[in-house]
């Protein structure tokens, strides 16, 4: 693995954020941040497992249904991807296989990918949550 990856994803290990289900203030998960072009186009790619579920901050700038679309490309495990509209409330949970592609019914402001092993059903649809 070159130096650049390796120190990307050192800097998202350091930069953890973690997720609450609003309602009940309640700590869901510590998740890593992919706020920048790189960190979004690597994702989970060639890990062996997540250390931490990956957040993606989805650009308003574009922000369409398509550019919300998540690919499973060079990936080893399958991924549970939950969609978040721009009210902070889950809309869409789906599982996604290696080497796959999937397009949300709409555009999302933010997309966790959560190793499917380490899911365990946290989230459901439409619970509200918040970033701290």
């Amino acid at each position: 693995m070159s130096k650049l990856i390796e120190n990307k994803r050192n800097k998202k290990d350091n930069n953890l954020k973690s997720l609450y289900l609003k309602k009940y203030d309640e700590k869901i998960t510590d998740i890593g941040i992919a706020d920048d072009f790189f960190s979004r186009l690597m994702g989970l790619m060639f890990q062996e497992n997540a250390k931490f579920p990956l957040l993606f901050e989805i650009p308003q700038k574009v922000n369409s249904r398509k550019r919300s679309s998540i690919h499973s490309l060079f990936m080893r495990f399958d991924i549970v991807l939950v969609f978040i509209d721009g009210n902070n409330l889950v809309y869409e949970i789906a599982d996604l296989a290696p080497w796959n592609y999937y397009v949300p019914e709409k555009s999302a402001k933010y997309i966790v990918e959560f190793d499917k092993k380490e899911f365990n059903n946290c989230l459901k649809i439409g619970d509200e949550i918040e970033i701290r």
